[in-house]
């Protein structure tokens, strides 16, 4: 059955990324087999994991699997590639990926982590600044609403 990575279920995918950074892991293969489309919250968050990465003391990788089709052309245009590996190995070992599978499916995601995903992506080049700086801007107005009104 093929899903969607998208805001919808990006905050497990972010709290395992976090989860494991803090006990060291610095490499992560995430593959795209089942995968029908990707939205900008859920390739932001992978930026942002493989910016942590470079910067390491001791660097690590984020290596994505399986991508083809409009996933690759989203990958590529955004210019992720550049900054991950993108690898046409098979994951064989799916057991280290239950941790993702068995954290709380949210039906929604933080406005924090749609936020940052954004400011990663928009970041990464100036293509996609242009893209995504009415998303990033839209958020902060709305954050900004939000604390008004506490």
């Amino acid at each position: 059955m093929l899903q969607k990575a998208s805001y919808l279920n990006c905050g497990p995918l972010r709290k395992f990324f976090d989860d494991r950074l803090q006990q060291g892991q610095l490499n992560f293969v995430i593959d795209f087999q089942d995968c029908s489309s990707v939205d900008s919250t859920f390739l932001g968050i992978l930026v942002g994991v493989a910016v942590k990465l470079k910067r390491s003391v001791e660097p690590g990788a984020l290596t994505l699997v399986n991508l083809r089709d409009r996933n690759l052309e989203t990958v590529k245009n955004l210019g992720i590639h550049k900054i991950c590996e993108i690898s046409s190995l098979k994951v064989s070992d799916s057991d280290q990926l239950e941790n993702l599978l068995s954290q709380e499916n949210s039906a929604e995601a933080c406005s924090k982590t749609i936020y940052d995903a954004h400011k990663t992506l928009m970041h990464l080049n100036q293509k996609n600044l242009k893209m995504f700086s009415d998303v990033v801007n839209y958020l902060e107005h709305d954050q900004d609403e939000s604390a008004n009104h506490r």
